[in-house]
Formats: structure tokens, sequence, C-alpha cells
């Protein structure tokens, strides 16, 4: 019995421990955005990418690539970094998060170069 005890205890405190081990960014507009870092910047860009075209159940960005870009796109950090910037050089674009920057008028950027 005391044994379970210690194990549920463990089990407690590593969940507990796990909740705040990892970073999260939540980037609601230009204030938020200028104060990452290039490599943070990247990261940040990585994940919405590979989570709107791999791992969305939504098929409506996916659809919307597909249309927008060729089949033998490729899609660099660099590219996606480029286009955030571009849009946050005008002050009407400043208050959208980069997410909704990249879904709704990236690609269209992105893939018309």
């Amino acid at each position: 019995m005391q044994s379970r005890l210690r194990v549920l205890k463990l089990v407690t405190l590593t969940l507990l421990c796990s909740f705040n081990s990892g970073p999260f960014i939540v980037v609601e507009n230009y204030g938020n955005w200028k104060t990452l870092s290039i490599g943070t910047k990247s990261a940040y860009m990585t994940g919405l990418w590979d989570g709107y075209l791999v791992f969305n159940s939504d098929d409506a960005v996916k659809k919307k690539f597909k249309t927008i870009c060729d089949a033998d796109s490729i899609i660099m950090v660099s590219d996606l970094l480029e286009v955030i910037e571009h849009f946050y050089e005008q002050e009407t674009y400043r208050s959208f998060s980069p997410a909704d920057l990249l879904k709704n008028e990236g690609l269209e950027r992105l893939c018309s170069n």
C-alpha cells in the first residue's frame, strides 16, 4: 500500500513538473513578434507550417496550397519569415498574428514568386 502511494506521489509530481517544462509561445500580433529571436521565429513558423500542411485535420489550407503553389514548390523557413516580415512592415497588418497572416494571405505571396 505504501509503495502505491509513493508511486502515485511520484507520478503526480512528474506530471506537474512536465506541464511547465516546455516554452509555450503565443504570438498574437507584431508586438509579440518583434520581441522574439530569429531562432524562436524560425521554430514558431516551422510549427505553424507543419500544423497547416501536415497535422491539420481541416483540408482547406492544404487545398489552398495545392491550388496556389506548384507541386514542385520548395518552401524554406527563411521564405516563411520573409513573408511575415513583409506583412509586418505595413502598419495595417500589425494587429494580426503570424498564423492568420500565413494562412489567409501568406500563401499567395509565398507562391507567387
